[in-house]
């Protein structure tokens, strides 16, 4: 009898390298358990769960700072409600800081503490995304009202109005920039995706103003993918004819916050060659609540709040020939999308560049963002004490007092006051109330803050406005000759920063357009061109500026070197930004004025040392050979001749 030949087992790869179920293999003859060739040239075996858990050390380091700064410009609700990890004592770290005397009672609020103290892990998980909502305290979404009365720091919280000093400083930025004609010049195709975009009629003026520009400068670096649209659902692209049909032939562009880049890995010109993407499905199409209407916990540990944390969060790895979707703990591949542009499709726009981390930008606006998280702390000290000037205390004799005799502290109380032991009498009633010295103190401060973030920013107060230490200002304690210079040079490098932004942006946009890797006349055809010169100077400060400088090029002569390098630095600084070209045209024309008038001058002095003390006389000639003939140098004046006529009587 012949041995039965045992049959193979189940060769399905290991959970994570695979579509199917546990994460097996599927598919027509694709292994899709490799995705790249390693340095022996051996393929390497993917492993969805060891790749979902990688970190670029330079997120580590600046992902929170990413997130403040977004808060930052958003501002309201948003920037109020923040968190960015608990403090040594389990409550929230916030951008209102909390004072040690204003933690919460643990008598009076028992679960204040366990709530966060023992959670710490998960309050710093960057999943954080807060509890159910509703209109109940700690709840999503609920007033900022709701916690008010629990102590100083929930009343401060509640009160204090958030500044916006980051976005007002980028929205005036950004106006003057964009207030001018931005120049594009390009193939057909690139001209054709100007129009629109992101898929949904958004020109790329808009696009770069509302989207692109302010997350760019906020947060320093922005990443752009440029993909094509999802073929619709049963439908098989099988052609070029089928893609033009169902419209995924075109290139659709959206950004990718630097939070949401965890990891990447980068070739030697800087693009990228692998990265990993967190993604999150669409809130619309989630299921936020269990069987019996209660709000599902993001980070509870039962098994309602595992699986929706599978269904929430997923993370996309992208290569230079395909990406892959993996599910929240990497144990599934969801999909596999390969592309042809032989690259990753996505380009990370930097705006400074911080060298000791060439991949990640500095901010524009960080500076102004501390000092309105500065002026947000400090306005929440007013605040309080002006509601505590404005409540002060009665302070009288303790018989009229309760009888528990408790000290307490705020609107509506009474602090109790002994007898007098001598006279036996009591102490007079009288309001205690604290001192306006600190209100001051604060109020300059403020002062001061806002100042600084003029500074920083380059803006200007309205004529009159106060300032520290003075009565009235023209403007942010610079003159305005400062500010319309560094002004300038700031707007100046913004534009650049744009344009060349735009222009990276263009040219992956291209080769999504194309499907392929470009040639470098493709490339030098994109040209982007932003404005150069901006006029941040009044009109008053132009027609007294013209007016001065016109004085004295009517009186100069006098000191031809000194005068000509003066009258050409002013003009400088009257037009602030024109190319080189156009001072070399001015500076010619002041030179010919100052020649002119230095040799006119020279005439006058050898004129005065002739004798001649009218301008007349220095253009008087010798006048005509005829004129002279006729002309008697001894002879009678006009008074003294003889003449036939009878003088008439006055």
């Amino acid at each position: 009898m012949a041995k039965k030949r045992k049959l193979p087992l189940n060769t399905a790869p290991p959970a994570g390298l695979g579509t199917g179920a546990n994460g097996a293999a599927t598919g027509g003859g694709i292994d899709n358990r490799l995705v790249r060739v390693g340095s022996d040239g051996r393929p390497v075996p993917l492993d969805g769960k060891v790749i979902v858990q990688k970190r670029h050390v330079d997120w580590l380091e600046h992902q929170i700072r990413w997130r403040w700064l977004l808060d930052s410009y958003e501002g309201g609700d948003r920037y109020r409600n923040a968190i960015y990890g608990p403090d040594r004592k389990g409550l929230p770290c916030r951008n209102l800081f909390r004072h040690r005397r204003e933690y919460p009672d643990p008598q009076q609020f028992p679960a204040i503490y366990s709530g966060f103290a023992g959670a710490g892990s998960v309050m710093l998980d960057e999943t954080t995304t807060g509890g159910s909502w509703g209109p109940w305290p700690g709840m999503l979404g609920a007033d900022p009202a709701a916690t008010e009365q629990d102590d100083d720091y929930e009343m401060r919280r509640s009160r204090t109005p958030v500044p916006e000093f980051v976005e007002e400083a980028v929205e005036i930025h950004l106006g003057k920039v964009y207030a001018q004609e931005v120049a594009r010049e390009g193939p057909a195709d690139l001209k054709t995706w100007w129009e629109d975009v992101d898929g949904r009629g958004t020109p790329m003026d808009d696009w770069m103003k509302e989207t692109v520009a302010p997350l760019l400068l906020v947060l320093g670096n922005i990443d752009i993918v440029l993909d094509h649209p999802r073929a619709p659902v049963g439908q098989r692209m099988v052609s070029r004819a089928d893609e033009i049909e169902a419209g995924t032939d075109r290139c659709i562009a959206s950004y990718i916050l630097p939070e949401n880049m965890v990891w990447w890995h980068c070739d030697n010109a800087g693009r990228y060659d692998s990265c990993l993407v967190r993604e999150y499905v669409d809130p619309s199409e989630r299921w936020d609540f269990d069987t019996n209407g209660k709000a599902v916990d993001p980070e509870g540990k039962g098994q309602i709040s595992s699986d929706w944390r599978r269904t929430y969060t997923r993370w996309r790895l992208w290569g230079p020939d395909e990406s892959i979707l993996f599910n929240h703990n990497g144990d599934k591949i969801l999909e596999r999308t390969p592309h042809s542009f032989g690259r990753v499709p996505i380009v990370r726009l930097k705006d400074l560049t911080k060298h000791r981390t060439p991949t990640v930008g500095k901010s524009r606006y960080e500076a102004v963002a501390d000092i309105q998280r500065a002026y947000y702390n400090q306005l929440s000290e007013l605040i309080l004490n002006s509601v505590l000037q404005g409540h002060p205390f009665l302070s009288g004799a303790e018989d009229f007092c309760k009888a528990d005799n408790t000290l307490s502290v705020g609107p509506g109380y009474v602090l109790p006051k002994k007898k007098n032991p001598d006279s036996g009498a009591y102490e007079p009633w009288e309001y205690v109330a604290p001192s306006n010295d600190p209100t001051e103190a604060m109020r300059k401060n403020l002062s001061d803050l806002i100042e600084a973030k003029d500074r920083h920013a380059c803006l200007t107060k309205p004529a009159g406005a106060a300032g520290a230490g003075a009565s009235t200002v023209s403007q942010s304690g610079v003159s305005k000759v400062l500010d319309a210079q560094t002004g300038h040079k700031l707007l100046v490098s913004v534009a650049k920063s744009l344009a060349k932004a735009e222009k990276a942006v263009s040219e992956y946009a291209l080769l999504c357009l194309r499907n392929g890797q470009l040639k470098p006349a493709d490339r030098q055809a994109i040209q982007i061109g932003y404005p150069a010169r901006f006029d941040l100077a009044d009109a008053t400060t132009l027609v007294t500026g013209t007016a001065q400088l016109q004085l004295v090029m009517e009186s100069c002569g006098n000191a031809p070197n000194t005068e000509r390098e003066l009258i050409q630095a002013t003009v400088r600084q009257l037009l602030v930004g024109l190319d080189d070209e156009d001072y070399e045209e001015l500076d010619e024309e002041i030179e010919l004025l100052v020649e002119t008038k230095a040799k006119l001058a020279e005439l006058v002095h050898e004129a005065k040392v002739r004798g001649a003390v009218a301008g007349a006389d220095l253009l008087a000639g010798a006048g005509t050979a005829e004129a002279a003939g006729g002309e008697d140098p001894t002879g009678q004046s006009g008074s003294t001749m003889v003449s036939n006529m009878i003088p008439s009587v006055m």
